[in-house]
């Protein structure tokens, strides 16, 4: 397999600091026409990581006229956050925080991918084998994020609500922890993590998965600030011809950009692998086919519902407001 590698951008990335991606301007500032824009990723995520790693050995941002300050981030909730401070125009959430758009607090620009690595796990002493045998069952769950979203979704489908079981409310990390020790019966969880579990224990029961649910597909997404959503169209214009670039490559590539997403963050590429393993990358040209029909606002329409049941939101607003498919049809259509 042939890796490009820009040495300079993949120690930068290495060391986990923020990066500037610069023009071509003498004095390191980038190009005189270019634009500057804050964009943030989730470092262990390869749909974060990996479409930045693959942007940077492609040279798209000088190729867009974009002076990018690249910061990477733990989670798509911190990013958002950022927006709040001013200090972050463009990051990447999953669909765990899709809410937080949906309540106001930044703009979905693109789709990134439907996810299909949460899962709910049994321990096979629990003597669950379906959906319908939680009821009694220790469940651990994080409280926010997909893993309480593919929770509710299971109980729904069976009957059941979060009063037939007992609710372990725990951190991530500490859910494969007490899963592998027996301190639960069920895990909620998502990928990496789920893998943790199956690997740990290899005859863990899966009693649902997000292709249970067709109906509710976990989206991630890259979302703008709602002050560069206003005020910063052009810059994100150019932002989504990166993408537009980026994004088909890793759909062409993804043993490629697993490689540079390894290279550039440190993370396992076996880790990385696994993501990818359990998700769907749209092309571009399917995006734009998506936003034109009005599936992707039936899809983020989809997980606010969701959202308002879990209480995250008090009240579904108009998905228009919330998701831009603007930005990207004209960005597309520029698109080289």
């Amino acid at each position: 397999m042939r890796v490009r590698r820009r040495t300079s951008l993949i120690a930068v990335l290495a060391t986990g600091l923020a990066l500037t991606a610069c023009g071509s301007g003498s004095d390191g500032s980038g190009a005189s026409d270019g634009v500057a824009l804050n964009v943030g990723y989730i470092d262990t995520s390869i749909n974060g990581v990996g479409l930045i790693s693959v942007a940077n050995d492609l040279d798209l941002w000088n190729k867009a006229g974009v002076k990018v300050n690249l910061t990477p981030f733990t989670s798509g909730p911190a990013q958002i956050q950022a927006m709040a401070a001013g200090s972050l125009d463009v990051g990447f959430i999953g669909a765990g925080a899709t809410w937080m758009p949906a309540s106001g607090q930044a703009v979905v620009i693109a789709p990134s991918e439907a996810t299909y690595g949460d899962f709910l796990l049994a321990s096979p002493d629990s003597g669950a084998k379906t959906v319908a045998d939680l009821k009694g069952k220790r469940v651990g769950v994080p409280d926010g994020g997909s893993g309480e979203m593919i929770l509710s979704l299971a109980l729904d489908k069976a009957g059941l609500s979060e009063s037939d079981i007992t609710r372990v409310p725990l951190d991530p990390p500490a859910v494969v922890s007490a899963f592998v020790s027996g301190q639960i019966d069920v895990a909620a969880i998502f990928s990496p993590l789920s893998d943790q579990i199956t690997e740990s224990v290899p005859d863990a029961v899966v009693l649902a998965n997000n292709r249970d649910f067709p109906e509710t597909t976990f989206l991630g997404s890259w979302v703008a600030s709602p002050q560069a959503a206003k005020g910063k169209t052009d810059a994100l214009q150019r932002f989504l011809k990166v993408y537009i670039e980026a994004n088909d490559f890793r759909k062409a590539n993804p043993g490629e950009t697993v490689q540079l997403a390894a290279a550039a963050s440190g993370a396992p590429a076996e880790q990385l692998q696994g993501q990818v393993d359990n998700l769907e990358w749209y092309t571009s040209d399917e995006i734009l086919a998506d936003n034109s029909s009005g599936s992707t606002h039936e899809r983020f329409a989809a997980l606010q519902k969701l959202f308002v049941k879990l209480g995250r939101l008090d009240a579904e607003t108009p998905v228009e407001q919330w998701v831009d498919v603007d930005l990207f049809a004209k960005a597309k259509g520029g698109a080289a």
